[in-house]
């Protein structure tokens, strides 16, 4: 997503999450909660640094110039890494970090956001050495503690209970098995991870898995399972924390990343991927696929006449009447400005005029409420397909055989809609 930030707008992120924006390392942006985690008073300090790499562990820095050049070049998405940082002490931070690309200044650049993980990965390594450590913090520990056998529950602390949603460990050591604890999607994974560790195949176990509380809320683990003996035979013990808002943290960037703020529909860079990978899917497969590009008719003149709060009403209209207009498999993205695609996975020329002739019909009975009365608005579209045979043969003379091509036949349709009158399907003629 490109996100417009000046200097002096405060970034988005909740106070105790630290955020920092820069460009090749150089800092432009700081907030005093990263300065903090750095042992500085404030954010001037971490600004006045020649280069964040300063903060970053010697063995870590080449990763993250690598890092950073592959997700400002498109090569990598942005995402949720780990790091070894220093602090103005020189003492070692392991940390999380999840990267954004943004504008700045009129300039891509990376927003970090951090959060300090030495604390919690501390424990683990202390409950993973000390055996008597561990039995000391069993009963006031805020992770969750589990011993288990087949997922039979055998013993667990009152965190472990608490997480799940169980007023007392007894209540939760009565049920038959934990398996219902874990979504049904990871229940191969468990089953796969539970047989190794008794088996003495692996000595422990990272894994994070979605969870189901009692009262059927959804929960992130973060476990750490490992083999022990329990009365005398092997069962597992699970050491879990509660990484809920974490996994939030990390969807809600994601989505910022992906979608357009304010349509909620797929942004362009998003939905280029998804076209490239539908191309590539139904070219092997030999099936059809339809791109229709879309542009709002006269949305300068509304903008200009009603005013951009209208403007921004209208896009949204469009968006939602759209979404509720085409099929499930179908993906309706925002490409810039008033100008959207949508993409039609097995979708022949045919179907798709259809398609898109029902949503220029359904747009032309949508209406927006001004202060100068109500507003209808209209779109045109220009539709272009590669259809089965030409999908199995790149040299037919005339055919269109690559996603550059698709898009130009698409674009080309619809400017001849809007030579035509505006508010019309035109169709690309196949070679």
């Amino acid at each position: 997503m490109s996100l417009q930030i000046s200097k002096d707008e405060k970034v988005f992120i909740d106070s105790h999450y630290g955020v920092v924006v820069h460009r090749d390392f150089k800092p432009l942006y700081a907030d005093d909660t990263y300065a903090n985690y750095f042992g500085y008073s404030n954010a001037d300090a971490i600004l006045s640094l020649p280069s964040l790499l300063d903060l970053i562990a010697p063995k870590e820095q080449q990763k993250a110039r690598q890092t950073y050049q592959d997700v400002m070049s498109g090569k990598l998405k942005p995402g949720v890494r780990s790091y070894k940082n220093i602090d103005n002490s020189g003492n070692e931070l392991i940390v999380l970090t999840v990267d954004h690309v943004i504008e700045w200044q009129g300039e891509p650049a990376m927003q970090i956001t951090i959060i300090d993980l030495s604390s919690q990965i501390e424990m683990q390594r202390q409950l993973k050495a000390s055996e008597k450590r561990y039995r000391e913090l069993v009963d006031g520990s805020i992770q969750g503690i589990l011993v288990h056998r087949n997922f039979k529950p055998l013993f667990c602390n009152r965190a472990y209970s608490d997480m799940h949603g169980y007023q007392s460990e007894q209540v939760l050591l009565a049920q038959d098995s934990i398996l219902p604890l874990i979504t049904p999607q990871f229940h191969q994974q468990a089953w796969e991870e539970n047989a190794a560790l008794l088996n003495g195949d692996v000595e422990n176990i990272k894994a994070e898995v979605k969870g189901i509380k009692r009262n059927g809320e959804t929960i992130w683990l973060s476990l750490l399972s490992r083999h022990v003996i329990w009365d005398g035979e092997p069962a597992v013990q699970v050491t879990a924390m509660d990484i809920t808002e974490q996994n939030l943290l990390k969807e809600k960037l994601e989505h910022q990343a992906n979608y357009d703020g304010l349509t909620n529909l797929l942004n362009r860079r998003a939905s280029s991927e998804l076209l490239v990978q539908q191309f590539n899917l139904l070219k092997q497969a030999g099936k059809p696929l339809s791109c229709v590009m879309i542009d709002l008719d006269n949305f300068k003149l509304i903008n200009d006449h009603y005013g951009h709060l209208v403007g921004d009403e209208v896009l949204r209209q469009f968006a939602k009447v759209s979404s509720q207009n085409i099929r499930q498999d179908d993906i309706m993205a925002r490409w810039g400005g008033e100008e959207f695609i949508l993409i039609l996975p097995e979708c022949s020329h045919a179907e798709a005029n259809v398609i898109a002739q029902r949503l220029c019909q359904r747009l032309n009975q949508v209406q927006v409420d001004t202060e100068q009365g109500r507003l209808n608005f209209s779109a045109s579209m220009g539709i272009a397909t590669m259809e089965p045979d030409t999908l199995a043969s790149a040299c037919v003379a005339g055919k269109i055989s690559t996603v550059d091509q698709l898009l130009v036949a698409a674009d080309r349709a619809l400017y001849q809609a809007k030579r035509n009158g505006k508010n019309c399907v035109v169709c690309a003629l196949q070679g």
